[in-house]
């Protein structure tokens, strides 16, 4: 199969410009005075943050678009993954539900938490996190069900590789962080721990995939 001739999957279409239009609309809300007039010094920065992670996330899928096997390798993965999403919908249900919770908690950690909270409200914010997480792993286990032997062990691989990789770098940047080396807010950074899983476990996913394709 030519990947030059194939036509990019159906979610892919939607999926890069939504990226770069919320990448671009919360650099602007962030750059622009005067459209958010009560934003501190310290929204902005987390505003510029998320800018930031979107962009990057961004940034390493086009770099994987342009190399002509890793593309090849994407589409096929993308149209396995919508193949099983529509032969049970609950994957994609809980992913969209987990992922809107995620951009919640994102804004209720920077704006949304009251200095002062209740027993019950202490409680619903420190339960939506989990319930977030929970559809998450539910919707990755429901997905695993429906691979094969070969995909289902490439799926977990890259997973846990991914889960090295990540933790081992924010161990890094902590160690520059102490040193003085660098200067980044741990809050920002933390974030986007999921992001980050989310974009390594793809890159090493597709990696994995050409070996047997």
């Amino acid at each position: 199969m030519n990947d030059q001739t194939t036509p990019p999957p159906r979610s892919l279409r939607w999926r890069l410009p939504l990226i770069a239009a919320l990448a671009a609309a919360v650099a602007v809300l962030a750059l622009v005075p005067g459209l958010l007039p009560t934003l501190s010094a310290e929204g902005r920065q987390t505003l510029l943050g998320m800018a930031a992670g979107m962009g990057t996330a961004l940034a390493v899928l086009l770099l994987v678009l342009l190399i002509p096997g890793a593309r090849r390798t994407y589409f096929l993965l993308l149209e396995a993954r919508e193949q099983g999403a529509c032969a049970d919908r609950r994957v994609r249900w809980f992913s969209g539900i987990a992922l809107a919770l995620y951009v919640l908690l994102v804004l209720l950690a920077r704006w949304g938490v009251p200095q002062t909270a209740s027993p019950l409200q202490v409680l619903v914010l420190g339960a939506l996190p989990l319930l977030a997480m929970g559809l998450f792993v539910a919707a990755t286990v429901l997905r695993l069900r429906q691979l094969d032997e070969l995909m289902r062990k490439l799926e977990v691989e890259s997973w846990a590789l991914a889960a090295l990789l990540v933790s081992q770098g924010y161990f890094a940047v902590w160690l520059l962080l102490r040193l003085g080396l660098v200067r980044i807010d741990a809050g920002n950074a933390l974030l986007w721990v999921g992001v980050w899983l989310m974009v390594v476990q793809l890159v090493v996913y597709t990696w994995q995939l050409r070996k047997y394709l």
